[in-house]
């Protein structure tokens, strides 16, 4: 249960040093070039990777979350029956 909670802590941080602009805007948008390269898609204009940068944060969170409720929804369903 603390893993949750230290990794939903962690990329509020994370988004955070993002929207305050404490990561300089070129490594940012070197770090969404790679990723978008990786995945195959476009990657996002410069000036806007602050921007696509907190969608990635926020999508992760969510995605992690949703997938570890799921989990915890299933389990207690078998537990039951």
């Amino acid at each position: 249960m603390s893993g949750i909670v230290i990794f939903n802590v962690l990329m509020i941080a994370l988004a955070a040093t993002v929207a305050l602009r404490l990561v300089p805007q070129n490594g940012l948008s070197d770090m969404l070039d790679w990723l978008h390269s990786i995945i195959g898609i476009t990657p996002p204009a410069p000036d806007s990777a602050r921007f696509y940068a907190l969608i990635w944060v926020a999508s992760m969170t969510v995605l992690v979350d949703g997938l570890l409720f799921m989990l915890v929804f299933l389990a207690m369903r078998v537990i039951r029956s």
